[in-house]
């Protein structure tokens, strides 16, 4: 919370009940867990076509030319690790137009500080108490919250919630990268924002590490990066006081504003060549940019990093999307987009929340951007929930509305380009938002966190 006082916090928003999907297609999406991560961690191995693919981005982004040049320099000096961590969320929503089966369709895939797994685990907790304490007895309320998920039981209820385990498989990811690091007395390094307002989630996984693991922790800021750490002769990642950095999760470094100075990325550049497994590695970062979405969404492109079988799978869950700009046969899509604007999201190159083009906003946006500038965007398919009732609480307030949820599944990838040493899904996360609102970050302040209830 913004204050001089840094012991302040506010209550994470939370829905007070969870939101019902279909248990087929929430299952389907789990399923999708280690395809997702074999795809990440092909397309970034295949340089040639991931700097092709964002090479007219870069041209009008300058966020993207700089990572995609920071990955250039990195592969001209030579990789010191080849081992790569991927702690990944592929987010979908559920599309339910007309009397079509519902399914989920992706809505992106975070690569890199993919948040809110702690919370997202903690909510299941809050869910479960709350089915199990207010939807047990005989009294209107108890009545009620059955009647409204269709079951005849308070057992019924908590059979609904499937178990999830991101606060088990998360940290079990990184202290198995650590392992692999294979030098004692290291310690994991997480590289955070300034001012860090989300800090709690960031602390589960931290204390599951220690209590868990015994791998201790500690966070830095890219500019305290700058001004402490520095790597010996043979790569290592060495902190101010001779401390070896096994692994360095980046919950910062998604968005230009981490940015502020040269400082800033020359630390990243530091963290890159160094020794320390990085999770994500720049190449793993480029892999979540929209661009790359989009091109792996062309017909045949999968192809190239999987088998046909999964490549189907995968697609299946790909809801419309076009390339904008040179190159790209995009003049119908923008008559197209221009006339009926409420049936796209216009998309940047950007992480966190808070940068999409909805609605008439969509129209305009297109129409002020050059050929070059709309390098930088991608067109996707708007897709349609079915509304739900939901109780919504954030700064200690409730309120009930309707609104649809966005639904992340995590995974967690470690791997060396050649062998796969773990690929498992990592459990899930519900963010519920007002009927009405676009975007669906929780820390942006769009959405609250919820679960999911299996029908």
């Amino acid at each position: 919370k913004n204050s001089e006082d840094g012991s302040l916090a506010s209550q994470v928003p939370v829905a007070m009940l969870p939101f019902q999907i279909p248990a087929q297609a929430f299952h389907d999406a789990e399923a999708l867990s280690p395809h997702w991560n074999r795809l990440v961690d092909a397309v970034a191995r295949d340089l040639p076509w991931l700097y092709a693919t964002l090479e007219p981005a870069a041209k009008a982004d300058p966020f993207t030319q700089k990572l995609l040049q920071l990955s250039k320099d990195i592969h001209a000096e030579g990789l010191r690790q080849h081992l790569m961590l991927g702690i990944h969320r592929s987010d979908y929503m559920l599309h339910e137009p007309g009397n079509e089966t519902p399914r989920f369709l992706q809505v992106e895939l975070n690569t890199i500080a993919s948040s809110m797994a702690s919370h997202a685990a903690n909510a299941l907790k809050v869910h479960q108490f709350m089915l199990g304490r207010y939807g047990s007895g005989d009294d209107p309320v108890g009545r009620a919250i059955r009647e409204y998920y269709g079951v005849n039981s308070s057992k019924e209820l908590l059979q609904g919630l499937p178990d999830n385990e991101t606060l088990s498989e998360i940290p079990a990811a990184i202290a198995w990268a650590h392992r692999a690091y294979s030098t004692v007395g290291t310690l994991v390094l997480f590289v955070v924002q300034e001012g860090e307002r989300n800090f709690a989630d960031q602390r589960w996984l931290e204390y599951a590490l220690f209590e868990q693991y015994g791998v201790p922790v500690v966070r830095k800021t890219l500019c305290e990066v700058y001004g402490e750490a520095k790597m010996d002769a043979s790569g290592r990642l060495l902190l101010a006081q001779g401390q070896e950095v096994s692994v360095v999760y980046f919950r910062a470094g998604y968005t230009p504003e981490d940015y502020y100075s040269d400082a800033t990325w020359q630390a990243r550049l530091l963290l890159e060549r160094s020794l320390a497994i990085k999770c994500p590695s720049v190449d793993y970062q480029l892999v979540g940019a929209k661009k790359v979405q989009q091109a792996l969404a062309r017909k045949d492109a999968l192809e190239r990093f999987v088998g046909k079988t999964e490549a189907a799978k995968l697609r299946h869950s790909f809801a419309g999307l076009w390339g904008l700009g040179h190159g790209e046969d995009d003049a119908e899509i923008i008559e197209l987009a221009c006339k009926e604007p409420e049936t796209f999201v216009l998309k940047p190159q950007r992480e966190g929340g808070g940068n999409n083009f909805y609605g008439k906003d969509v129209a305009v946006k297109l129409k002020e951007l050059s050929t070059e500038e709309l390098g930088a965007y991608i067109l996707m398919q708007r897709i349609l929930p079915k509304l739900q009732t939901s109780v919504m609480t954030r700064a200690g307030a409730a309120q009930v509305l309707p609104g649809v949820s966005e639904f992340g599944f995590y995974s967690v990838y470690l791997g060396d380009g050649q062998r796969s040493f773990l690929s498992e899904h990592a459990g899930h996360l519900v963010r519920t938002k007002a009927d009405g609102v676009d975007e669906g970050g929780v820390a942006a302040g769009y959405a609250v966190i919820s679960s999911p209830f299996l029908k």
